[in-house]
């Protein structure tokens, strides 16, 4: 007496087919953090978008009956399943990826931002991405300058990385939209949640039958996600390049404990040992050219890609962005004389840089994988980078070169790509994006290897 009475189950299903948006989270497997989705409910059909590293928009079908509703995203080894049912405005079920399984909860109501994530292109070429990449608030990237605009709830633009008014605003959904007089259409990429090893993963495959060059990714240190990837994986799919992207074994949806920050001999080699398998997975696929598989990794990845490229024959090319090519305490020592953007430098570069050649190299070294390389390889560093010693990474790439198909570029930036206004990370929402030589210093060096 007093208390609400339950909906029909008519009146339930009748929500279902009357409701064409539905957005929250889903955890696979049940321990892991949350991830955004987004489902755009039309007849027999859905567009499921996943938030930022995931897939983007898919179309898929739909099985519904009375207040039940089940789809399934592409996936390897197996799809990515959810199965769930309305109760009281809310859609909500399990998850389950092959012996993997977790939950999802969605109420009514569009992720507008969630939808947009992808790569879009103008008729006359110009192209854009819509990313919440590595932590960032949702933005706007053009490709290949690099300019980074911020967007706000409403799909406000900003002029600069954390702005989010003053340039504009998104007018459209998945399938495309309109910025300042432009239209963009989505990019049909094709993306599938995978499973290789202990790492859940993306793979994305650009348009047409390939089969494509490719490249797995490799991060930087701490416990990052495949999202940190999406900037990468938008501009080498754009340029035709297979990308799987992962979280990193003991993060995310990843398997495994979490091997720790500390760049040591052990972790150094689990890590390779996981781009190894990685890049052995992409080998066996028909979409994939065998001949053309590379890694892609910043930062602490440096003594990862090029220890597996060094001892795994699949590895066909490298690109290592801030990537030390010297040892671990030289990188260490120079860091923290060099505040590690996090902090103004306690002295000049060259200062700094003679008292971390006065104590000399210490721990593990890329120097041995590097001399082992018969890969052509590239190094894209930064001239005011604060973690990592560029000067003295350029000196042993130059005594290395000899044999080799090395080269590196040094742009004005610090050890990120983005630009910040002060050199520090505190700066990086006044960011007006990526240096513009960026992108089309990796660009020639790819088109010049036959991988675009």
């Amino acid at each position: 007496m007093g208390g609400r009475r339950r909906a029909r189950p008519e009146a339930r299903a009748a929500l279902i087919a009357a409701t064409v948006a539905w957005s929250g989270t889903y955890a696979l497997p049940a321990r892991a953090a949350p991830v955004a989705v987004s489902v755009q409910l039309r007849g027999a059909r859905a567009t499921v978008s996943l938030g930022g590293g995931h897939a983007g928009a898919t179309i898929v079908r739909v099985g519904r009956h009375e207040t039940k509703v089940r789809f399934a995203l592409p996936g390897t080894p197996k799809n990515v399943v959810f199965d769930g049912a309305v109760r009281g405005g809310r859609l909500t079920g399990t998850v389950r990826q092959g012996s993997l399984a977790g939950t999802f909860a969605l109420r009514r109501g569009a992720a507008r931002i969630v939808e947009l994530f992808g790569l879009y292109r103008s008729s006359a070429g110009a192209a854009v991405a819509v990313l919440a990449a590595d932590g960032l608030s949702p933005f706007l990237i053009e490709l290949p300058t690099g300019a980074s605009h911020g967007i706000g709830p409403g799909l406000t633009v900003g002029e600069r990385l954390g702005d989010m008014r003053g340039n504009g605003s998104i007018d459209g959904g998945s399938a495309g939209f309109t910025w300042n007089g432009t239209h963009y259409a989505r990019v049909s990429l094709r993306q599938r949640e995978v499973r290789v090893g202990a790492d859940a993963a993306t793979l994305t495959l650009p348009p047409g039958a390939g089969p494509f060059p490719a490249v797995a990714m490799v991060h930087g240190a701490g416990p990052r996600t495949r999202d940190e990837f999406d900037v990468w994986t938008a501009y080498l799919a754009l340029n035709g390049i297979a990308v799987l992207a992962d979280d990193k074994r003991g993060t995310g949806e990843s398997a495994g404990p979490y091997p720790g920050d500390e760049a040591s001999e052990a972790n150094i080699d689990l890590l390779a040992r996981d781009a190894q398998t990685e890049v052995r997975y992409l080998t066996k696929l028909p979409q994939v050219d065998s001949r053309r598989v590379g890694l892609f990794g910043d930062s602490q990845a440096g003594w990862i890609s090029t220890l597996a490229a060094a001892r795994e024959p699949a590895v066909r090319w490298l690109v290592s962005v801030a990537g030390p090519t010297v040892s671990v305490g030289e990188t260490d020592a120079w860091a923290g004389l060099a505040g590690e953007s996090q902090s103004p430098p306690t002295g000049t570069r060259a200062a700094m840089l003679a008292q971390v050649r006065q104590a000399g190299p210490s721990g593990p070294d890329a120097a041995p994988s590097i001399r082992k390389l018969t890969i052509p390889a590239l190094w894209m560093y930064g001239a005011d980078d604060r973690n990592v010693p560029t000067e003295l990474c350029v000196e042993r790439l130059e005594a290395l070169k000899p044999g080799h198909d090395f080269s590196w570029v040094v742009l004005p930036t610090a050890h990120t790509p983005f630009v910040l206004p002060t050199g520090l990370l505190s700066s990086l929402n006044r960011s007006p994006g990526f240096d513009p030589g960026f992108f089309p210093a990796l660009g020639g060096w790819l088109r010049g290897h036959g991988l675009s």
